[in-house]
């Protein structure tokens, strides 16, 4: 299973995937190689996960902040340990309340081995995260993107990637999951790579267009 360890191995893969697509060559030509956006894999970095779905970057960052000094060392013991007030007060909904509590429970009961995740193929991994309630295509996907590194994942249901793809490619409408999933087979073997760039070609034209 190829990842992305070091800036330098996800450079090659863009000027591999730039030699042949025009488009993406456009946009890593304008904004140069993303960062490597690397998370904690573990019981951290599906907590992250959970606190970051359907809510802007912003908001995530200032709940996990409230939710990292509540915490302390985040792991599932600790989760376990907190009342539904206290992740309440850190901006935490009752149902992520519940996703957070059971994915913390399927790691004290031995039932949910994260470690040996980091050594299963991406499959297992994919259908081992989502088969917990709270994690969906999108959890699972990022969690194989940036806790794992794998190289191969796009996770089509983002929607800042479907408006990257329509924005770059000129497409007349936003590609929906299914759709973006057979777009994205054109930079297989490297999707992360791609993912990564058209996060950052995103977020850099909402810039220049504030």
């Amino acid at each position: 299973m190829q990842t992305y360890k070091t800036k330098k191995q996800l450079q090659a893969a863009l000027d591999l995937l730039a030699e042949n697509d025009k488009h993406l060559a456009a946009a890593y030509g304008a904004y140069g190689v993303p960062p490597l956006r690397a998370r904690p894999d573990g019981f951290e970095g599906l907590a992250r996960l959970l606190i970051s779905q359907q809510v802007s970057t912003a908001a995530a960052s200032a709940i996990q902040a409230r939710f990292d000094a509540a915490i302390g060392e985040i792991n599932a013991v600790n989760l376990l340990a907190m009342d539904d007030e206290t992740l309440g007060a850190c901006g935490i909904s009752r149902p992520k309340q519940r996703y957070l509590r059971g994915l913390a429970e399927a790691v004290v009961s031995d039932g949910l081995d994260l470690p040996a995740l980091r050594r299963a193929d991406n499959d297992t991994v994919y259908d081992t995260l989502v088969a917990l309630k709270g994690i969906g295509p999108w959890t699972a996907e990022c969690y194989l993107l940036f806790s794992l590194r794998r190289a191969d994942i796009f996770p089509s249901g983002d929607l800042a990637l479907q408006h990257a793809v329509r924005l770059l490619y000129g497409l007349d409408a936003r590609p929906d999951a299914t759709a973006l999933t057979d777009f994205a087979m054109r930079w297989q073997g490297h999707r992360g790579a791609a993912a990564r760039l058209l996060w950052l070609y995103y977020n850099g034209e909402q810039a220049k267009n504030r």
